[in-house]
């Protein structure tokens, strides 16, 4: 795979009527899934109002919801990835993402590491402790949620394990925008690889989400920064500028892991 055609939806989730918002999504899953994209990537917590009202909001992967996506990304031969959905799990309560394929399987799960205090997730949620690595048809990939862009481990630690583009999902909060910007074009250069970012964008009493979905190049550049309205973007990524940025600027290959051992 020499170019990947990523579509980013930036959704205004519906908080007053779950099933309202459902439908609205759903619209937006399946045109999206329409316009010749390798992979959709949706926003974190979609499905619920955020802060979580509490554990009855929870649902499970089978429900029709989550098989609705699975039938889109099957129809239209697209690789989803679902932002994330509040689940409920055999390993309790999850900020989960579900990465389907085009075939209509969940091909991979991902379990959000670094819980928000901020909006309370640590006290309704439990969090993973697996990394967000996986093959998306030939192509190494990674998953972050949201808080966890915050943390450089996480993201060297997919890109060492080979991912070159980065999806990170999230509902991340209005004020803190430019903190959100700062992260994802760190979290580029520092692995020099891709980065998907796509936020949500609504806005309530308690919390509003900012938009501002990216997405950065290896070398740090940004090749697409929406504002903060509900939108669908599609871009192209070369997937050889990885390749080119690790050649042209060495930091990945000069990073010194046993040295860095011994400090901790």
């Amino acid at each position: 795979m020499e170019r990947l055609r990523v579509g980013l939806l930036q959704l205004e989730v519906i908080r007053e009527d779950a099933a309202r918002n459902a439908r609205y999504v759903l619209g937006q899953i399946r045109d999206g899934a329409r316009s010749g994209c390798d992979v959709l990537v949706l926003p974190e917590l979609w499905n619920v109002a955020f802060p979580l009202p509490g554990p009855h909001v929870l649902i499970d992967e089978e429900s029709p919801l989550v098989g609705s996506i699975a039938e889109a990304a099957c129809r239209n031969e697209t690789w989803i990835i679902g932002g994330s959905m509040a689940l409920s799990t055999a390993a309790g309560p999850r900020n989960r993402c579900l990465v389907f394929s085009p075939e209509g399987d969940i091909a991979f799960r991902y379990d959000k590491v670094h819980l928000y205090p901020g909006l309370d997730e640590p006290n309704i949620l439990s969090p993973g402790v697996s990394p967000g690595s996986f093959d998306m048809g030939g192509l190494p990939c990674g998953v972050m949620i949201c808080f966890d862009a915050e943390f450089p481990e996480l993201a060297t630690s997919l890109s060492e394990g080979g991912a070159k583009v980065l999806f990170v999902p999230a509902a991340w909060k209005a004020e803190f925008t430019r903190l959100w910007r700062a992260l994802l074009i760190s979290r580029a250069i520092e692995n020099q690889v891709f980065v998907v970012g796509v936020n949500r964008c609504d806005r309530g009493k308690n919390s509003s989400f900012g938009g501002q979905s990216l997405v950065v190049d290896p070398f740090g550049d940004l090749i697409l920064h929406l504002d903060d309205t509900p939108r669908f973007e599609r871009v192209i990524l070369d997937l050889s500028r990885v390749e080119v940025a690790r050649s042209d600027h060495k930091v990945v290959s000069s990073r010194r892991p046993e040295i860095y051992r011994r400090w901790r």
